[in-house]
């Protein structure tokens, strides 16, 4: 087995995920990557959000940051110097996800952390997140990848993500602010000494010292398509669906703001906006065709009976 660490050098938001998205074609069943990278005031928004829900737009864009979108779920997040990200990179026979969270908490304890995990991706030190994950198959190689807040104002974080009423109330707290909480509200550490120790806890998982590779190291035709890709103005700000009825719901995959157009009593459309880890096209399929019958005042149940009835819609 073959270990590989990438450390970025660059804050810059599309770079960094195409040099993610990149690594996925390095990684094959003997090699297993870890890269580290950091964003510079980047509000990064799952696969199925809405950017406009989830973000103030104007004012983080009129502020001289940047909307992303990764290729995984989840929810939105905020990137500054204040915080790292990871991403284990693996072929799909070697994917396996126990086994990186294994990775990153055994670098947090060994820096003095407690922390726990929470639900299928959360990561908490005292009962509050520090570290959101989501995740990514491709065809041949997937990625975990995650947030580790060191030192990012949370009220910062509350000026340009957008949190919906429903979530809170799921979470059982006021505000994201009340919510999240840094690695150096606890005790004294900086990104240098959080790199170093996943580093060193990926090189003791494998048995082995990891090589450092750099932008160098990649193919560069791949890095440019990719780099096009997650600059894209329709790809980062999505389209605002128009639609004739709107429902918000907290489901057990996640939170839902679903957008139905309608033609008299059938819906013939359907938009899911959702923090869900897994793709949402086939709840909205079950959707599309459904006879609302009473018209728009008819939509929640419709609603009520997929969640009943199609297992966990």
């Amino acid at each position: 087995m073959k270990c590989l660490v990438f450390v970025a050098d660059k804050m810059q938001p599309f770079v960094n995920q195409a040099i993610e998205a990149t690594l996925l074609k390095l990684a094959d069943d003997d090699t297993e990557i870890l890269y580290l990278w950091k964003n510079d005031k980047t509000v990064v928004i799952g696969k199925n959000q809405n950017a406009y829900t989830e973000c103030n737009v104007s004012q983080l864009e009129n502020d001289g940051g940047f909307v992303a979108r990764r290729i995984s779920g989840g929810g939105a997040v905020y990137h500054d110097k204040g915080n790292l990200n990871f991403t284990f990179v693996s072929s799909r026979n070697n994917y396996n996800v126990a086994k990186n969270f294994e990775i990153m908490t055994d670098a947090m304890r060994s820096l003095g952390f407690e922390v726990s995990l929470s639900g299928r991706n959360d990561v908490l030190l005292n009962g509050r997140k520090f570290s959101g994950n989501a995740f990514y198959k491709g065809n041949d190689a997937c990625f975990h990848h995650g947030t580790i807040l060191i030192k990012t104002s949370p009220e910062i974080i509350a000026k340009y993500l957008k949190v919906s009423k429903v979530k809170l109330e799921a979470k059982g707290v006021k505000s994201v602010v009340s919510r999240v909480i840094n690695l150096s509200d606890v005790l004294p550490v900086t990104a240098e000494q959080v790199t170093d120790s996943l580093i060193k806890s990926f090189g003791s998982y494998y048995k082995q010292e990891p090589v450092r590779i750099t932008e160098a190291d990649l193919p560069a035709d791949e890095l440019a398509k990719q780099i096009a890709f997650f600059s894209d103005e329709k790809w980062r700000h999505g389209d605002d669906v128009h639609y004739d009825a709107r429902i918000e719901r907290r489901f057990s995959w996640g939170t839902a703001d679903i957008r139905l157009k309608l033609n008299g009593d059938v819906i013939e459309d359907c938009k899911i906006y959702s923090d869900s880890l897994d793709d949402v096209t086939e709840r909205q399929n079950l959707l599309i065709g459904a006879d609302v019958n009473v018209g728009k005042e008819g939509v929640n149940d419709i609603i009520e009976a997929f969640k009943e009835q199609e297992n966990g819609f």
